[in-house]
């Protein structure tokens, strides 16, 4: 799959989002490491390091790679496949759908990622005030004497 064709990531799902996360391996003068591409919409890549990656990606990242790419009917390496079949989450939950709001492996270095709306802004930078929402909601719920 070509990744500058990747139009659709975040793809909506039940109540989440579908987000393509392609894993890429950079290499520097002395190293080379992992760097996490998100594709989070409005054209927009989020970039990441190992370092750098938010703790509930890492997460879930862990739970999927303890499973074989065998086990996720995963495409091989070569094997060409579009942005779509990503999304086709029946081909790899058969095995395992406890993943179904967890995430996949696609290939060797494309994943779905699922996410919260939440989750998803996390990812886009953007700041959610939880105690507002909390604020107001415990006043819905306050009785007046």
């Amino acid at each position: 799959m070509r990744t500058e064709e990747i139009l659709h990531s975040p793809y909506p799902f039940q109540d989440n989002y579908m987000v393509i996360l392609e894993m890429d391996n950079v290499s520097h003068t002395i190293h080379s490491s992992s760097q996490y591409n998100f594709y989070v919409g409005d054209n927009t890549k989020r970039i990441f390091s190992p370092f750098s990656l938010p703790k509930f990606i890492q997460s879930k990242l862990a739970m999927i790679n303890s499973i074989s790419k065998k086990d996720w009917n995963s495409f091989r390496h070569g094997y060409p496949f579009i942005e779509l079949d990503c999304y086709t989450h029946h081909r790899y939950l058969r095995n395992n759908p406890e993943f179904e709001h967890i995430g996949w492996c696609v290939s060797d270095s494309i994943y779905v990622i699922i996410m919260s709306e939440d989750e998803l802004s996390e990812l886009k930078g953007i700041s959610i005030d939880t105690r507002k929402e909390s604020q107001a909601e415990s006043q819905t719920h306050t009785q007046r004497t």
